[in-house]
């Protein structure tokens, strides 16, 4: 019997965090099946329809937030705080979750949007008009719907704003139905392997990107 190590595949080196992600989308999946509206998941993830809060008994944005929001930030290793109060207040209203564990080398305040999926494209407007109305302080801005995820950051006392990362799963969570249909196979590993770009939305990567983004752009 040899002693002789084996070199770990890049799977095992990458898919850590790929793999915890994808148990909560999987979580989230199962919940529509739970809650008896497992064909409102597949009308949602395949068919673009929004989410509806008389099938799920609960408010979209609210269900979201429970079951891909919040797990997934806790994940990339984010403190959040929902509904923050004291923050700077955008047209009376307030950001739906502020991050306080964030490093930008700088001073900074680090908020985040929340839509149901399919929305995205609105959350991507109302954190432009946050990032653009209030100069004061350098600002990271996180949308998301739980499906894409964006990261923004606009330096103090400057208009310009620069994109830290996007990510998209669309592709891994339109497979997400096939877990609760008849006769169809949920290809758990190699939907797995479509998750490891999530390593580049981990807090301690953003901070990098971030600090350097600022550095670029200047006080």
């Amino acid at each position: 019997m040899t002693s002789e190590k084996t070199t770990p595949t890049s799977i095992t080196d990458h898919s850590g965090l790929a793999e915890q992600l994808l148990r909560v989308y999987e979580n989230f999946a199962d919940e529509f099946s739970r809650r008896d509206v497992p064909v409102h998941l597949s009308n949602v993830t395949r068919e673009g329809k929004y989410l509806k809060g008389k099938k799920l008994g609960q408010h979209p944005e609210r269900f979201i937030e429970q079951y891909l929001i919040w797990p997934t930030l806790e994940l990339l290793d984010y403190k959040f705080w929902a509904q923050p109060y004291g923050f700077p207040k955008w047209d009376k209203t307030r950001p739906d979750f502020a991050i306080k564990n964030f490093n930008c080398g700088v001073e900074c305040t680090v908020i985040g949007e929340v839509k149901t999926p399919n929305k995205f494209e609105y959350g991507k407007e109302q954190m432009e008009d946050y990032l653009k109305s209030d100069l004061g302080e350098a600002t990271v801005g996180i949308t998301t719907d739980g499906v894409r995820w964006k990261i923004e950051v606009r330096p103090k006392k400057s208009s310009e704003i620069l994109e830290v990362v996007e990510v998209d799963f669309h592709d891994v969570v339109r497979k997400l139905p096939s877990r609760h249909e008849e006769r169809e196979s949920y290809p758990s590993h190699r939907t797995r392997q479509e998750m490891e770009m999530v390593e580049s939305l981990k807090r301690e990567t953003v901070e990098t990107d971030v600090s350097k983004a600022l550095l670029y752009l200047g006080p």
